[in-house]
């Protein structure tokens, strides 16, 4: 499962949208979901403005848009959750492209729906919870990442939490040292409990695994990384917590299509009928519950308005 050689600089307008499975699969007319950075976004956009020599006039920004959703298209999506980090590395920011993204996405019905979302890397469960209290209006989807007990047992007892991403990582770069002093990408999973699986499944909260962190390490760290994650599925399926599937893209090379994250699923141990609904219907269903909790059509668990009679 190794990732795609970066030395690929051979991008044009038309070979940018062209980063999908290379397998012919057909997909039905369901919601395929993906989890992407906004350092992603921000790609494409500068890559196809270098190559298209864009220079601002409303007709390229709408070739722009196009573009995005060539790209995600051609991998079969139909529903993008763009985050941008906040936490321990500080905060990153969205672009105004990318802002610009959501409220096209939200007036426009493009082929492609966009999300916010917002990932929080949180030190302990006091800065947890002062980020989600800032944070959790922002966005249309909260993530929280780490490997540390006590902080995801804090995030799942959160009802505004969204995800729970039990693996956290930090990309190092050349000549720069991770933490314990090791280069490149650090990565760690967490362990969950019956405790904590129980309180997610009673607060919906869903538990998601990426591919990043297994694209871009090898030997015993990515075999960790795995043994870790499949110690947690049976937990998460004893009690029924909704398990999604992720890329969690940084780049054009991180991107993998619904066909990609299913195959990653099966490989922490999960059904063929669990990879597809954490690749479709439970991202649908998060996202319908959330916009009707913000509506207020939503007032808790079970009870839900039905009309303004």
């Amino acid at each position: 499962m190794a990732a795609n050689n970066h030395n690929d600089s051979n991008l044009s307008s038309s070979s940018v949208s062209s980063r999908s499975s290379s397998l012919s699969v057909s997909f039905d007319s369901k919601s395929y979901f993906d989890y992407v950075s906004a350092d992603l976004i921000d790609e494409i956009v500068s890559t196809v403005s270098t190559i298209s020599n864009i220079s601002g006039n409303p007709e390229d920004f709408i070739s722009l848009y196009e573009d995005i959703d060539s790209f995600f298209q051609r991998m079969n999506l139909t529903d993008i959750i763009i985050f941008k980090k906040i936490g321990k590395s500080g905060s990153d920011s969205f672009s105004q492209f990318a802002l610009n993204l959501f409220e096209k996405s939200k007036t426009d019905g493009n082929r492609i729906r966009y999300y916010k979302g917002i990932e929080i890397e949180a030190e302990n469960e006091n800065v947890l919870n002062s980020l989600i209290r800032k944070e959790r209006a922002n966005a249309d989807f909260l993530a929280v990442r780490s490997a540390d007990e006590k902080v995801i047992r804090a995030a799942a007892e959160s009802s505004d939490v969204d995800l729970i991403i039990p693996v956290t990582y930090s990309a190092g770069s050349a000549g720069r040292s991770g933490p314990n002093g090791s280069s490149g990408l650090y990565t760690a999973g967490g362990q969950i409990n019956h405790i904590v699986a129980k309180i997610a499944r009673d607060k919906k909260t869903a538990f998601g695994f990426d591919m990043l962190p297994f694209l871009q390490t090898r030997g015993y760290r990515r075999s960790k990384i795995f043994a870790d994650g499949m110690e947690m599925i049976p937990i998460l399926r004893k009690y029924g917590v909704p398990v999604l599937l992720f890329s969690g893209a940084l780049s054009f090379y991180d991107s993998r299509g619904p066909y990609e994250l299913e195959a990653f699923g099966r490989m922490f141990g999960l059904t063929q009928e669990e990879t597809m609904a954490a690749v479709s219907r439970i991202p649908s269903e998060i996202i319908k519950r959330r916009k009707m909790l913000k509506s207020g059509k939503l007032i808790a668990n079970g009870v839900e308005i039905l009309s303004s009679d």
